[in-house]
């Protein structure tokens, strides 16, 4: 299986899939009930294992791949990059708006990047993709499920506003800054490996004319859930 082309649903795939999707429903419930003490300390653990993922990945783009990455592509400027950071930086003790951002952007973005990655064979590269995005799920849920965070309709418009009218414009730069092949948030060029959504759209940066709406009802179908146990508690 190591080494072999990248086969969306195969086994391998399908696998992965299922091993995230576990870890995320139960080790979260694992530790709900557990004391502040042992919270705080696995909060730490989670943090430092997305720490590790995040310092590790340029290194392997760029020394321990047989063709490895320009290291203009290897900086973590990715949206699931900042959700890493941002949720490292959370569960260290940060603002909760840390935790707002990496939920939507999290949910929404490494959930998809899972299910359609941009990777070409079952590799080196393949194991840190789906760790890293693995990882951005396990601790949203386990902020979620354990620490008893959550999200609120109002965070919604926050989250986008930061994400569109923030980020979005400083990410851009950068690519611009740059110059090829950096490719943030693929506002330059769609993946250039493997199949993704982002087929069906127009070449950026245009496809955010499509993209952009369709993120901000991604976010309220996330929320969806908390919308519809809300409306029955009342």
């Amino acid at each position: 299986m190591f080494g072999t082309p990248f086969q969306m649903f195969g086994t391998v795939h399908l696998v992965t899939i299922i091993v995230i999707l576990a870890i995320s429903i139960f080790f979260p419930k694992i530790y709900k009930n557990k004391t502040d003490q042992q919270k705080s300390l696995m909060s730490k653990v989670v943090a430092a294992i997305i720490a590790f993922h995040v310092i590790m990945s340029p290194y392997k783009d760029l020394y321990l791949l047989a063709n490895p990455y320009d290291w203009r592509e290897t900086l973590p400027f990715h949206m699931c990059d900042l959700s890493e950071i941002f949720l490292i930086w959370f569960l260290l003790g940060g603002p909760k708006i840390l935790y707002k951002c990496a939920f939507f952007w999290g949910l929404g973005g490494a959930s998809m990047a899972i299910l359609t990655p941009d990777i070409s064979f079952h590799d080196l590269d393949y194991i840190f993709f789906m760790v890293g995005h693995g990882m951005i799920i396990v601790g949203i849920m386990y902020a979620t499920v354990s620490l008893g965070h959550r999200p609120y309709a109002k965070d919604i418009l926050l989250v986008s506003f930061i994400t569109a009218f923030v980020l979005l414009p400083i990410v851009y730069l950068i690519n611009i800054v740059l110059g090829e092949p950096a490719n943030f948030w693929y506002l330059m060029a769609k993946p250039a490996a493997g199949a993704s959504l982002m087929d069906l759209f127009p070449d950026p940066p245009m496809h955010l004319i499509i993209t952009t709406p369709i993120a901000i009802a991604l976010f309220y179908l996330i929320y969806l859930p908390y919308f519809i146990k809300d409306k029955l508690v009342k």
